[in-house]
């Protein structure tokens, strides 16, 4: 009978598990337009995103393999590149921008839209507790300016942290397309990257280091973009 009494225990466990997983998180949100923005509910759902308003004609539907990108800029801003075409931008993806009024997301967001997607989800919200093996002190160069901060090089992610929130990324390798260097004091990761709305498909980010890049950090890094491609053609 205990063995039974523990079994539903566990089970019953899991359907909660289960239930809190598939819960829908809802934000009031200001979309932001042309003209003028207008407001309504983002709805992250369990196969999708929902944007609910009283607006005739604004309102969308997306599901998860429909979108081409998420953007989490800061707490407060998003942004949903899709796959649909603008009339007014001679076929260019469509491109929205909301903005949250009522609460803020969180790392956790970021977590489950990256399990929901089929393509990396952009992110400068940075997890708290990621643990970094390499940390070189860099610019970010863009533009004709660019951002400082802290280059962070971990197990399973690379970071940019900045006191410039927009700017802040955190990687997984697996989203990083290459990695190059033309010296000890710059580093170039690509990745895609559509945040802002720009076209093509990858983005360059390159970063001049304030201090010389050790040889066997440029060398985990490598390797943890290229080897898992390595090895899976030598077992083949």
């Amino acid at each position: 009978m205990k063995r039974v009494g523990l079994s539903l225990w566990f089970g019953g466990l899991l359907l909660v598990c289960s239930a809190l997983q598939a819960q829908e998180m809802r934000f009031p949100v200001r979309h932001g337009r042309l003209l003028w923005d207008r407001t309504g509910e983002l709805i992250f759902g369990d196969t999708g995103i929902e944007y609910r308003t009283k607006e005739k004609g604004d309102a969308r539907t997306w599901k998860y393999e429909d979108i081409q990108q998420i953007g989490l800029l800061s707490p407060k801003e998003l942004t949903i590149v899709t796959y649909e075409d603008s009339k007014w931008k001679l076929g260019k993806d469509l491109f929205y921008r909301f903005t949250i009024t009522t609460g803020e997301i969180t790392p956790a967001l970021w977590t489950r839209m990256q399990a929901k997607l089929k393509r990396p989800v952009v992110s400068a919200l940075i997890p708290p507790d990621v643990a970094p093996k390499y940390t070189i002190p860099v610019k970010h160069l863009r533009g004709f300016g660019g951002t400082q901060g802290m280059l962070e090089i971990g197990d399973e992610y690379i970071i940019y942290k900045t006191a410039v929130p927009k700017d802040s990324r955190i990687w997984r390798y697996q989203d990083i397309s290459s990695v190059g260097t033309t010296g000890p004091y710059q580093v170039r990761l690509t990745s895609m990257d559509r945040a802002e709305n720009e076209s093509g498909g990858e983005r360059n980010f390159v970063f001049s280091l304030k201090e010389r890049l050790a040889p066997e950090a440029y060398d985990f890094i490598w390797w943890k973009i290229n080897g898992p491609h390595i090895s899976s053609f030598t077992r083949k």
